[in-house]
């Protein structure tokens, strides 16, 4: 399934619509109950507003969700957070490790605007393959497209709490988006997530209806 829409809140509010209506029952290991749906894909045409489906998440008041400025530096920067498992920033820009970003995919796109190789992976087998591991990145990695001038980005997403998780995911995304935009001097596209399970939980039900129900 696939939806496509013109800004991140239009994109969540029929996600949570379409799993409501169309997804499968489910429990999960820890025996919350919910709905599920494997393989969705959502389509945004415009970053404008991205921040939007957080905002209304805060509105809520029920759940401290993290500041921007933090989530920024969670898929942005160089260094481990403190309190997290893992941080996709230290993943994606480590270098230490391999700067994915700054030292591969960049150069790669200058040199080859087409390339269909301009891919961050956030999962690491050495360190996340494990049956005792506790938390595992649900983001496993980001594709980027240069076409016609505009830099598409693409988010596959192996575990994806729908009305909780994705507002971050797509934020993040855009965020790396318009990083790179700036290094190889194009314009933002389309930011796209594939989530493999999306899913939400019925303790989040009425603010998922009251989502539903929102106007622009």
């Amino acid at each position: 399934m696939e939806i496509k829409c013109e800004t991140a809140f239009e994109a969540w509010k029929k996600a949570l619509k379409y799993l409501l209506e169309e997804a499968d029952n489910y429990v999960d290991k820890k025996g919350r109950v919910g709905k599920e749906y494997l393989n969705l894909t959502l389509k945004i045409d415009s970053k404008k507003g991205v921040e939007k489906p957080i905002e209304v998440l805060n509105s809520f008041r029920r759940w401290v969700y993290p500041p921007l400025d933090e989530m920024k530096s969670f898929i942005l920067g160089k260094k481990q957070v403190p309190g997290y498992y893992y941080n996709y920033g230290d993943r994606a820009f480590n270098p230490e490790w391999r700067n994915q970003v700054d030292d591969y995919i960049v150069p790669l796109l200058k040199l080859n605007p087409e390339s269909k190789r301009a891919v961050v992976v956030f999962y690491n087998p050495e360190k996340d393959s494990y049956l005792e591991k506790k938390e595992t990145p649900g983001m496993i990695m980001m594709a980027f497209n240069l076409r016609k001038k505009k830099l598409h980005a693409t988010a596959v997403i192996r575990s994806n709490e729908m009305f909780f998780g994705w507002p971050g995911n797509i934020y993040q995304l855009s965020l790396v988006q318009d990083y790179i935009c700036k290094q190889v001097n194009c314009e933002p596209g389309t930011l796209s997530t594939m989530s493999v399970s999306a899913h939400f939980f019925n303790e989040h039900l009425d603010e998922i209806k009251q989502v539903i129900d929102m106007r622009r």
